[in-house]
C-alpha cells in the first residue's frame, strides 16, 4: 500500500502523516515546490513516478481572507489543482499500473451544506453559501466522474481549541484534529467510496471547546450575525457513524 497526501504541510496533512507514520504505512507528502497542485507537470510527474494506491487530497486555500480577496488563486487550488490530481490518475490508471485505478479520497467540508437544518446525511441536497464552500462542492463534483473516488465531509480544529470564546447556538460535528486524522485514514483505506460524513454526533461549539478548554467562555452568533461578510451557518451538523 503506497499513499500520496497533498497539503502534507496543512494542520490535517501532518496529522496524517504522522498516522500514516504509526501504521508504517509507505507514503509521499510532496512539499509544494516539488508538487505544486496547480501545475499539472508536476502532479503528472509526481503521481507517475510514485505510483500511489490512494491519494488523499487534503491541499486547499481555506483562510477566508485569501477566498474572498484572491477568489482566483483560492479556484486555481480548490478546484483546478482538484482536476489536476484527477487526470494524473486517470493517466495512470489507463496505463495499467499494477492493473488498478488509484483511490482518490477527497477532503471536503460541512460547509456544503447551509447550515439551515444539521445533522446533514451523506444524500442530502448541498446548497454552499460561502465562495469557500461552493469551491469545495464543485471540487467534489469533479471527483465524482472519477470512478473511484471518496468524498470526507468534516471539520476539524487544533488539538486546543483556539479561541477564548465559543458559541453556545451554533452546532456542527467538528472534532478535534488529532481524533479526526485516524478515522479519515481509516475511511482512505477502506473499500468505501463515493461519500462519507467524518465527525463527532452533534453538538454546539461550547461543547467542543469545554472538552479541551474547561474555561473557554460562552459566547452567541447574535452578536456577529448582523456584521459578519459571509453568511453566518448555524448549523452544519453531520449525520455520522
Amino acid at each position: 500500500m503506497k499513499v500520496l497526501v497533498t497539503g502534507g504541510s496543512g494542520l490535517l496533512g501532518g496529522y496524517i502523516q504522522k498516522e500514516l507514520k504509526d501504521r508504517r504505512i509507505e507514503y509521499f507528502a510532496p512539499e509544494s515546490h516539488v508538487m505544486n497542485i496547480t501545475d499539472e507537470l508536476q502532479v503528472s510527474r509526481t503521481i507517475s513516478d510514485f505510483k500511489p494506491d490512494v491519494v488523499i487530497h487534503c491541499a486547499a486555500v481555506a483562510k477566508y481572507k485569501i477566498v474572498e480577496e484572491q477568489p482566483m488563486k483560492a479556484l486555481r487550488a480548490n478546484v483546478l489543482g482538484t482536476i489536476n490530481i484527477i487526470a494524473a490518475c486517470s493517466t495512470l490508471s489507463n496505463l495499467g499500473f499494477r492493473n488498478k485505478t488509484p483511490k482518490i479520497v477527497y477532503i471536503s467540508t460541512d460547509h456544503v451544506f447551509d447550515g439551515e437544518d444539521g445533522n446533514y446525511s451523506t444524500s442530502d441536497r448541498i446548497n454552499p453559501q460561502t465562495k469557500y464552500a461552493k469551491m469545495k462542492a464543485a471540487g467534489e463534483l469533479c471527483v465524482r466522474t472519477y470512478p473511484n473516488h471518496l468524498s470526507i465531509r468534516t471539520s476539524f480544529c487544533p488539538e486546543e481549541f483556539p479561541f477564548d470564546t465559543a458559541y453556545t447556538d451554533k452546532w456542527s460535528s467538528q472534532d478535534y484534529v488529532d481524533l479526526i486524522a485516524p478515522k479519515i485514514v481509516d475511511a482512505a483505506l477502506s473499500k468505501k467510496t463515493d461519500v462519507v460524513n467524518i465527525g463527532h454526533k452533534r453538538r454546539s461549539f461550547y461543547e467542543l471547546a469545554l472538552e479541551r478548554k474547561p474555561e473557554v467562555k460562552k459566547g452567541s452568533v447574535e452578536s456577529i450575525v448582523n456584521t459578519s461578510p459571509v453568511p453566518i451557518l448555524i448549523d452544519t451538523s453531520l449525520e455520522v457513524e
